[in-house]
């Protein structure tokens, strides 16, 4: 029964990371969101590897969340191309030469954990990038969708049957970044409100 109800969780963390972009295409479409292209072309590009790595280490709880990470963030990388932002300053490209490391170590390596490893490093870089955003333009982001999003992670988290480092760092990182956005957008929007009120 337990395993029965954590694979359940799994489908619904899956489905929660694929619906959670709707708001946030909703959003880019209206012109109030500006998604970072480096970011969330990381983002779709490792969802996939994460969730080949995540299937080949017989978590199914991370291979159901990021399965959804990467056809939802790449609906979103799609939408980015017309109407995002960034991609071609020195700090993209060094988010991006690390997403590639992360992403090789991840392919090549023998070691299913150093293959999670290799996609979490390579995601952090992304994350960064986002997170930066947000402080500087918290208006730019979608709070909803990230909130949303680190709800899948606890429940990606929530539906892991074996409690190893393996089956444990992809899920709790999803929900780590989710966190990091978040708090992002919340900081620089008492940022702003505070100079808004000096003004």
């Amino acid at each position: 029964a337990a395993g029965v109800a954590r694979a359940h969780l799994a489908v619904i963390a899956a489905g929660l990371t694929l619906a959670c972009v709707f708001p946030y295409l909703r959003d880019v479409r209206r012109g109030e969101t500006q998604p970072q292209r480096a970011s969330w072309f990381v983002f779709a590009t490792l969802g996939a590897v994460a969730a080949v790595s995540q299937a080949l280490t017989g978590s199914m709880a991370g291979t159901w969340l990021a399965a959804g990470s990467a056809v939802g963030f790449g609906a979103v990388f799609v939408a980015s191309i017309r109407r995002g932002v960034g991609g071609f300053a020195a700090r993209d490209r060094t988010a991006l030469a690390v997403a590639g490391v992360g992403t090789t170590v991840s392919v090549v390596t023998a070691r299913p954990l150093l293959a999670v490893v290799g996609v979490v490093l390579a995601e952090l870089g992304a994350v960064g990038l986002t997170v930066r955003k947000a402080l500087d333009d918290p208006g730019s982001e979608t709070r909803s969708t990230w909130i949303t999003d680190g709800f899948a992670g606890l429940l990606g988290i929530a539906a892991v049957d074996r409690m190893t480092a393996t089956a444990l760092l992809y899920p709790v990182h999803h929900t780590v970044a989710n966190g990091a956005v978040v708090a992002a957008i919340a900081i620089g929007s008492m940022v702003r409100s505070g100079l808004s009120t000096h003004a």
